[in-house]
């Protein structure tokens, strides 16, 4: 006797044409000579291409929650380390 699950595979092929999409509109943003309006919009349309990557790609979607969870985790922790990386760069590039 075999057990059926009723478990919902994704299609990697509309998630790439996805991630396609959302590349064509990021290079075509860059061309916007607005910062006020050129940098949010790459900023949101990365954030969904790494969440879309990671969901699908990376089966965090269909794995437990507890890898979810610690993924984020690390992710925000490492949100201080960028930051400082970006205030210090300038001025270690200067010695």
């Amino acid at each position: 006797m075999s057990h059926q699950t009723s478990e919902k595979r994704p299609n990697y092929l509309s998630i790439f044409i996805i991630l396609a999409v959302l590349t064509l509109i990021e290079t075509l943003t860059s061309y916007v000579q607005q910062e006020a309006i050129r940098f949010p919009v790459l900023i949101a349309l990365s954030i969904v291409k790494a969440a879309l990557v990671l969901l699908y790609f990376m089966h965090l979607k269909f794995d437990s929650r507890v890898f979810s969870y610690l993924f984020i985790a690390g992710c925000i922790s490492s949100i201080p380390l960028v930051i400082v990386m970006v205030v210090v760069m300038p001025i270690i590039a200067k010695f």
